[in-house]
């Protein structure tokens, strides 16, 4: 019933420190016992005004126990604030994704005050992206209103309403990406309805990484005219380009879409021990950032990955672009 955890708070409590550190402290106990006892914390805390610094991966823990929220990836600082300021104005998509549940949305900012989304202009607040600039865009289930198909600045088609008690979650199919929407109303499956969102509840944020970041600048260290292929080294790694062929010694800029990429199904790959730095949900796919030895990746994926693990990644360079920037000597 929560009594070692406690024993262990009581113990460390009795020298009366300035700071207590909590490493999920309250990560073996049920639902019940967990809210209990934050409770407990949090008024032991204000009665005994000591410093609680408090770790957890439980959103929930980070957004009602905190005064001030420090969220972490990969050992860096994201984003310091306030719990509101978490939650409501994220300055990414990690901190977006991690701190409640969000629709993290690919965007272009038109204008100032203008953002295009799932194909529609819409009005927002922000401002001093430039124009055309591909971004990050969070929508919260709960700011979504349910109207009308014609009243709707987005319109789809209910796939999925599940009663939670105190409001609906509702999944929304809407050219091809996945909303949802936590609301007191709900619609039958299949019905087609539309939706609306007020500027102030658009959340516009630059992205993790640009849209295109895998760029490779290699030089031509093979070359075979008769079998139509070359070579070139990346991070150590002899990779293998069929259906091409530049002479030895040729520089090269090759660009590859996120969709190029994938882990490998062989378990080799054309690079090992990659690292997933993020995964984040876009409706659509999951959009994963990936770290190697000299550069990260940007890739898309149907499946879900565990953050904070190394995998195999593996090339499609027939959607690669090849550029000519240079030859040897």
């Amino acid at each position: 019933g929560g009594q070692q955890q406690r024993v262990a708070i009581a113990r460390a409590l009795v020298n009366r420190p300035k700071v207590l550190l909590l490493d999920e402290p309250l990560g073996a106990l049920d639902l019940k016992l967990r809210k209990e006892m934050q409770t407990e914390l949090k008024n032991m805390q204000q009665s005994l005004e000591i410093t609680f610094i408090y770790v957890t991966h439980d959103q929930e823990e980070a957004l009602t126990m905190s005064d001030t929220v420090v969220v972490m990836n990969n050992g860096s600082i994201e984003q310091i604030g306030t719990p509101e300021d978490i939650y409501n104005e994220p300055v990414n998509a990690f901190v977006a994704d991690f701190i409640g549940e969000a629709n993290i949305l690919n965007g272009i900012m038109i204008a100032d005050c203008r953002i295009k989304i799932l194909g529609k202009e819409l009005e927002c607040v922000d401002k001093g992206f430039g124009k055309n600039t591909p971004v990050d865009v969070v929508i919260r289930p709960e700011d979504i209103e349910i109207t009308n198909p014609e009243d709707g600045q987005l319109v789809g088609v209910v796939e999925n309403s599940t009663f939670k008690g105190v409001h609906y979650e509702m999944s929304v199919m809407c050219d091809n990406c996945e909303i949802l929407i936590h609301s007191t109303k709900t619609a039958e499956i299949g019905s087609k309805i539309g939706m609306r969102v007020i500027p102030f509840n658009i959340q516009i944020m630059n992205k993790l990484l640009p849209f295109y970041d895998n760029v490779i600048e290699a030089e031509v260290s093979y070359s075979n005219n008769d079998d139509n292929y070359f070579e070139f080294l990346l991070e150590g790694e002899t990779i293998k380009i069929e259906n091409h062929c530049y002479p030895q010694g040729t520089k090269l800029k090759i660009t590859l879409p996120p969709n190029a990429l994938s882990l490998a199904a062989d378990g080799i790959g054309d690079l090992k021990d990659v690292y997933i730095e993020s995964v984040v949900y876009k409706g659509e796919h999951n959009e994963i950032i990936l770290e190697s030895d000299e550069r990260k990746w940007l890739m898309l994926s149907d499946t879900d990955e565990q953050v904070a693990t190394y995998v195999p990644l593996s090339f499609d360079f027939s959607k690669a672009e090849f550029e000519v920037i240079g030859q040897e000597g």
